[in-house]
């Protein structure tokens, strides 16, 4: 799937399921944010087809990790989004 830089998505999947198979930490629970929407800004293909993506709402609001040196960004696998 080809997914440029600039490109507006919404967060279907994490890792591509709809909740953690496993019991995580909630700073780990990125599965909060599926459903949410952002634009991409980095699509260089990181590990495992990933890009990087702006939310458009702040991360700590989930209380989830948000240590990319880009606040509110995730790199997220491409099969994971929706192109909007």
């Amino acid at each position: 799937m080809k997914i440029e830089k600039g490109t507006i998505i919404k967060l279907k999947s994490f890792l591509g399921t709809l909740n953690s198979k496993n019991k995580i930490k909630n700073d780990n629970d990125y599965w909060k944010l599926i459903g949410e929407k952002g634009r991409v800004i980095n699509d260089v293909e990181a590990t495992e087809e990933r890009v990087l993506i702006l939310f458009d709402k702040n991360l700590n609001d989930f209380k989830v990790a948000n240590h990319n040196p880009i606040q509110n960004s995730l790199w997220i696998k491409k099969t994971d989004l929706e192109i909007l």
